[in-house]
């Protein structure tokens, strides 16, 4: 059995973390969104086929010509027409079924086996907010309609991307007519094969997780890191003095720890960090490699990237941290919802509501965020964007998308 991965996107959404690099390799919990996936194909596919395009050479780096057993090939797609046209530029590396996925989506411990019973069929996960999602109305095992983010409630079944096709998908993708867009969608051939009685669905069974927005990261790296089996206290690093430390940490080697740290609940700091004297790290954090961060700083459920660096005596809360981003001293990042109970933020000029009870501040790669820089939840710093020394930053901070997009 192959796979096939959709990775070709630029995920414009999730600006200004993926500016730089795909989405498909922004990493969770100490891994990349495109290697957990591969992971959770492990044994059930020798090959899998990934479709590249938005800075494709640096998957095709980090990947190579295999992983974890997995025989990998890659296939550009050169102009983004949509998912479906993404499928069609591996089609002819297609050898009879394939199972297809979202390389920037994330699924972890799915039915894939189910899916396999079928010729054609789908991934279907129940959601509680089905209009964020494109969903699917069944009788049966059957898929009756297939339907993209309906105006009312029609289904509570939403469509994760993941299919197990046959040729008769190919034969119907190949027939669709690009949309006003000039794209071709996978939903239009699973409405079709739906319309013939040839689609099947397959219920997730809660491993799927939707990746839209810079919030939907620190969401897959909490339940992630929360339902990883880590070791009572796996510590390869060099601790320098006491340290505090629950049962439940993972810490690299070549990382130092300094006298006094507190590290509780969940943490996960990776490679060559350097975690100063005094600093508490809790709640389900990942901390990326090469990192340092300053004494008295206390961090609480943040994805923070690689070659971070944090000051002292900060405080920060449910915070996405891109790539080499410099945080001075005494920032303080909020994540309390107004007394409305929702929080704000701004993605290509519209209002979206963070689908979360608490969420603090994204900051994007090689930012710099000056001492004393407050920043409000849903907050964005720019990549290479730079604050005032105590700006308070409510909204967006510098060009979030360049320009032409």
């Amino acid at each position: 059995m192959q796979a096939v991965i959709l990775a070709a996107g630029r995920s414009t959404r999730t600006y200004p973390l993926t500016v730089r690099t795909p989405k498909a390799l922004y990493e969770v919990a100490g891994h990349s969104i495109l290697e957990l996936n591969l992971r959770a194909v492990e044994g059930l596919v020798d090959e899998a086929v990934i479709v590249v395009g938005f800075m494709g050479e640096k998957i095709i780096r980090r990947l190579g010509s295999s992983y974890r057993g997995i025989r990998l090939r890659y296939v550009e797609q050169k102009e983004q027409k949509g998912t479906g046209h993404a499928l069609l530029c591996a089609a002819d590396k297609i050898s009879g079924e394939a199972l297809v996925l979202m390389g920037d989506d994330l699924y972890r411990d799915e039915n894939f086996e189910e899916l396999f019973e079928y010729p054609n069929a789908v991934l279907a996960q129940r959601v509680t907010d089905p209009g964020r999602f494109g969903v699917v109305t069944v009788e049966g095992d059957r898929v009756t309609g297939v339907h993209e983010k309906p105006a009312q409630f029609v289904s509570d079944l939403a469509n994760t991307g993941c299919f197990k096709i046959n040729a008769d998908f190919l034969r119907l993708l190949t027939a669709l007519e690009p949309s006003e867009r000039g794209e071709v969608e996978l939903t239009g051939a699973a409405a079709g094969l739906a319309v013939e009685g040839k689609l099947n669905w397959v219920e997730s069974n809660g491993g799927w997780y939707a990746i839209g927005y810079p919030w939907h990261l620190l969401e897959a790296n909490t339940r992630l890191i929360q339902d990883r089996p880590l070791q009572r206290f796996n510590v390869k690093a060099r601790l320098l003095g006491d340290v505090h430390r629950c049962v439940t940490v993972n810490i690299l080697e070549d990382s130092w720890i300094g006298r006094g740290c507190i590290l509780t609940d969940r943490v996960m700091i990776s490679r060559n960090c350097y975690i100063h004297p005094g600093v508490q790290i809790m709640n389900r954090t990942a901390v990326g490699p090469n990192t340092q961060i300053s004494g008295g700083t206390q961090i609480g459920n943040c994805l923070i990237g690689a070659n971070v660096q944090i000051g002292r005596r900060c405080l920060l809360t449910k915070c996405v941290i891109g790539d080499g981003a410099v945080l001075g001293d005494a920032v303080t990042a909020f994540c309390d919802a107004p007394p409305d109970g929702k929080i704000y933020s701004t993605v290509k000029g519209e209002r979206v509501e963070v689908d979360l009870p608490k969420f603090g501040a994204v900051i994007g790669p090689d930012a710099y965020v000056a001492p004393m820089t407050v920043l409000m939840p849903g907050a964005k710093v720019a990549a290479g964007a730079r604050t005032e020394f105590g700006e308070v930053v409510d909204g967006d901070k510098g060009e979030i998308w360049p320009e032409g997009e």
